[in-house]
């Protein structure tokens, strides 16, 4: 192919079998039915700076062929994941930050392992690797999101490079970009508002009833950073997990605060508390979905049979609960937004209001959808 020769000419290109492989997957193969639509990219090619990510666009715009953003592959719902034939996958590599007036600059490739945590207000469980770029395009809660929000409400700032020109969206238009699986454009740059935390202790509370958890964790809502909501067989199986054997309740409340509580560790707070439910996924390969329910609604799981998990969050100032239900043999019908762990497409998560911003943006810089396609129904 003649494109796959410029390529190469051009920037740092991988073409052979093993490369593509590799850069066809992310976490989202976690799931069967997102992984049997993978598709295997004609190239991987690396970006090194905002010209080459400009140089790669204008390149588009004469040969027409597909774009699949990536940053380090931890999305787990496959918007790093090729589902057509004929993609390139790139990867923006560039990673310089500052810190200015109390606002993090960084660039797509810098990591979170690379920043100072306890200034980021939101960031995902998948911190240890995971790229701020990467998260912008696909994440959306995360480790603080109860108490500062969820990504996009941290977000000031985002330079985009679309097939239509250059973009910088600021304010409510960020949100033409987050959580947008790269169906837009190339992000080359962030701004994030900063935060001063302290180490989070945790404690927890034992109750026979769901509505005694809810009361718990409403008398709590205002000074925690974390609060999450368990049923004994949650508890009991993320407690074996780590081989321990805890006597817990029906109902289990733990509450991150700055307070007195049992200290913990970063790990154990990404494998046991935030991203737990991957945590038994992965090694146990159990039914799982999720669904945001309003706080007030989730006494209707009271007596469920299956594994719950109900994480506390804010999304634009709205407090509800991230849940999860794992465990199950026939998916359970619960009134809520769905939010769909097994699916690519981002009309399967995103909530109306966010979805028309992104989708009026598509339609104006990729009416054609070279951007992931496939990942957007517009």
């Amino acid at each position: 192919m003649e494109i796959l020769s410029e390529l190469v000419k051009r920037f740092r290109t991988g073409i052979d079998y093993n490369t593509r492989e590799k850069y066809s997957y992310d976490w989202g193969a976690l799931s069967p039915q997102i992984l049997k639509h993978r598709k295997l990219p004609d190239a991987v090619v690396w970006l090194d700076n905002k010209e080459e990510v400009k140089e790669f666009i204008e390149l588009q715009s004469d040969y027409h062929f597909r774009i699949v953003e990536r940053g380090r592959g931890t999305n787990t719902l496959g918007g790093a994941m090729p589902v057509k034939d004929e993609s390139i996958v790139v990867l923006p590599t560039m990673s310089d930050f500052k810190i200015e007036g109390g606002v993090l600059s960084a660039s797509p490739g810098t990591e979170f392992s690379q920043l100072d945590l306890s200034l980021i207000p939101v960031y995902p469980t998948s911190y240890a690797t995971a790229t701020i770029g990467g998260y912008v395009g696909g994440g959306s809660l995360g480790i603080g999101s109860l108490k500062y929000g969820a990504m996009w409400d941290n977000i000031t700032k985002v330079e985009v490079i679309t097939p239509k020109g250059d973009f910088l969206l600021e304010g409510e238009d960020v949100k033409k970009v987050a959580q947008s699986a790269g169906t837009v454009g190339i992000i080359t740059r962030i701004w994030m508002k900063l935060v001063k935390k302290e180490e989070v202790k945790i404690k927890e509370f034992k109750v026979s009833t769901l509505k005694e958890a809810i009361d718990v964790a409403l008398n709590n809502v205002d000074e925690a950073e974390m609060i999450t909501i368990r049923n004994n067989k949650m508890a009991s199986e993320i407690s074996s997990l780590k081989g321990e054997d805890t006597n817990w309740g029906k109902w289990n409340v733990f509450i991150g605060s700055r307070d007195e509580g049992k200290e913990i560790s970063s790990k154990d707070i990404v494998t046991t508390f935030a991203g737990s439910y991957f945590t038994l996924v992965n090694r146990e390969k159990t039914s799982y979905m999720s669904i945001d329910l309003d706080v007030y609604s989730l006494e209707s799981l009271e007596g469920s049979d299956y594994m719950v998990e109900c994480d506390f969050a804010r999304s634009s100032g709205r407090l509800f609960s991230h849940t999860y239900i794992l465990g199950y043999t026939e998916e359970p019908k619960i009134d809520g937004k769905t939010f769909n762990l097994h699916s690519f497409r981002i009309n399967d998560r995103v909530e109306e209001d966010r979805l028309k911003k992104i989708v009026e943006f598509k339609r104006t810089v990729d009416p054609e959808d070279y951007m992931n396609p496939g990942k957007l129904v517009f």
